[in-house]
């Protein structure tokens, strides 16, 4: 069983390469630390664009902004809409996302061209790419509407009021600077840490700031921070069915924000002037009034909560605080709200419990950590989606910048200055919290391999193989055992997925919904083997424990009806959780 990481003060890291002086183009110039990509441009918004797309014209390519414009047909397409099927997905998207693409502000139009012109890339592929965040939450609003899930009110019982973030200032930090850690968690494992990429912005008439982003992203309103002493980063909410067209798209209004803003009532102004099209939440810190906006949004209801006075932290996952945005949420997905409310709970812990002792390397380790002992999954921090990682300390424009593979908290973080307009070296590089066990690193690294090469690659076979490597390793990790288990049932092994899934089962789980849904998973393989009184047994251990609500509805249809091989052809498996979202 892994270990989970320590808070510690800064770990010295081995001084990162910086590959030769800078490239040049126009105003924008590119060099490289470590793996990181240091971007300047200047100038106009197409000015802006066009410098990134030729420096990085050639990385732009494997980044996440192609990479998402083929995700929603990846996601919807694998037997979730039925007879629609893969060319009808990508019709919805380019309906919808055309849609979404005219409530773009023209800045953003210009710079999305500017990054075409400059890459060679076709406007309208990247305009797409661009699009897809809120294309997906659309599309998942209207199938939520069709399904019809109840509210999930349960998870915030226990709040008492897949992106976290950690905020401390004042009396809970070592020096009373405000600093500002976040994991931005999505998709795009395979291509955005290794196309990670620091962009100093200097646009015509507004601020300097600096965000943390990935070759293609040109702009900066999801992870930022500016020279006014903000910084910013956004959070989807996934399942609310109150998304809806007509709003601003997502990175527009944060962009806006790091330009502009120099205090949170600005910050607050600009954000309640746009409507948006899905269920976001900003996160704006001031490092120099210690203070923190957590705008909380709908396209029906804005709600602006901010620090209370004597509160020196303050942490948050994906779930909203506001009682009436939370109740819009959908209990669609069990094994998501139990992760949110976990990671939630977890930051917040940390953050008392290191309370007056937290510098930029202590934030890195909370966002590295990997929560409960007994599994590597349940509230961890640092997940096999944590695609980027920064501790931001904006009152003087200081960030460190996880570099390396997901989850990028583990890496090392390399340290920039926004006022110094780069690398600096001068304010240290120190290696993120990671697992004390080496067997557990290794184990989560094949994780990470098995999600890249099923998720991305559609490769079962590689998959299988990671997570056969992953289970030797850590062999008393359950969810290894039952992510096993469900790859090997949609790959039609059926004695190897009742027997991973036996393992999995005989080794436990914490959370007893987990249980119930690897009680469900192995009696539907006992029911391919033919073995039907067996499988029955299975489906009736499912009814006699708390499981969630999809999972207890799919063993009662399969008690009155034998589930087949042809349906495990169909499931697609999230890896991340491993969990299937409609059983």
């Amino acid at each position: 069983m892994s270990s989970t990481p320590t808070i510690s003060h800064r770990t010295p890291a081995t001084e990162p390469p910086v590959c030769g002086p800078p490239t040049r183009f126009e105003r924008g110039s590119l060099r490289r630390v470590g793996g990181v990509r240091v971007l300047n441009v200047a100038g106009s918004f197409y000015e802006m664009g066009r410098q990134h797309g030729a420096l990085l014209k050639d990385e732009i390519g494997r980044g996440p902004i192609p990479y998402y414009r083929r995700f929603v047909q990846r996601l919807f397409g694998a037997g979730q809409l039925g007879a629609l099927g893969p060319l009808a997905v990508d019709a919805l998207q380019h309906t919808v996302g055309a849609r979404v693409a005219r409530k773009m502000p023209a800045f953003a139009t210009d710079t999305i061209r500017g990054l075409a012109d400059g890459a060679g890339m076709p406007y309208a592929s990247l305009l797409e790419g661009c699009t897809m965040p809120d294309t997906l939450l659309w599309l998942a609003a209207r199938m939520m509407q069709i399904k019809g899930p109840g509210p999930a009110v349960a998870h915030r019982l226990s709040l008492g009021l897949g992106c976290t973030s950690a905020i401390a200032w004042g009396d809970a930090t070592r020096d009373g600077k405000l600093y500002h850690a976040r994991n931005l968690d999505y998709h795009g494992v395979g291509c955005w840490p290794s196309t990670q990429t620091v962009i100093i912005h200097e646009p015509e008439g507004g601020q300097r700031y600096l965000s943390v982003a990935a070759a293609g992203v040109a702009l900066g309103g999801v992870t930022a921070m500016n020279e006014a002493g903000l910084s910013l980063t956004v959070h989807q909410h996934m399942f609310t069915d109150r998304a809806r067209l007509g709003g601003v798209p997502i990175g527009t209004v944060g962009d806006e924000v790091m330009r502009k803003a120099r205090t949170l009532d600005e910050a607050e102004k600009i954000l309640r002037a746009h409507q948006p099209i899905g269920c976001w939440t900003y996160l704006v810190a001031d490092g120099k009034s210690k203070d923190v906006l957590a705008f909380e949004q709908n396209p029906d209801r804005m709600v602006a909560i901010r620090s209370n006075e004597g509160e020196h932290t303050f942490g948050y996952a994906n779930i909203y605080l506001d009682r009436e945005l939370g109740d819009t949420e959908v209990d669609l997905y069990g094994s998501y709200w139990r992760h949110n409310h976990g990671r939630h709970v977890r930051a917040n812990a940390l953050l008392r419990e290191h309370h007056g002792d937290l510098d930029a390397a202590g934030m890195a380790a909370i966002i590295g950590h990997t929560g409960d002992a007994r599994c590597r999954v349940r509230d961890s921090i640092a997940m096999v989606l944590t695609v980027g990682s920064v501790v931001f300390r904006p009152e003087d424009g200081a960030a460190w910048v996880g570099d390396g593979e997901a989850p990028t908290s583990h890496g090392t973080f390399l340290p920039f200055d926004l006022r110094a307009g780069g690398y600096a070296p001068e304010l240290g590089a120190f290696d993120g919290a990671r697992d004390r066990d080496p067997a557990a690193l290794r184990a989560f690294e094949q994780f990470r391999v098995a999600y890249v090469a099923y998720t991305d690659d559609g490769d079962l076979t590689r998959a299988r193989a990671a997570l056969s490597l992953a289970c030797e390793l850590q062999p008393r990790e359950a969810l290894y055992h039952a992510a096993l288990g469900l790859l090997s049932l949609n790959d039609g092994d059926t004695h190897a997925a009742h027997q991973k899934l036996g393992e999995a089962i005989a080794l436990g789980h914490p959370d007893e919904e987990r249980v119930a849904a690897m009680h469900l998973w192995r009696g539907r393989a006992l029911d391919v083997l033919g073995r039907r009184h067996d499988a029955t047994r299975d489906y009736r251990r499912v009814l006699s424990l708390k499981a969630d609500p999809p999972v207890r509805a799919a063993a009662l249809r399969d008690l009155t009806k034998p589930y087949a091989a042809k349906r495990a052809k169909k499931v697609h498996v999230d890896l991340a959780l491993v969990d299937v979202v409609s059983p």
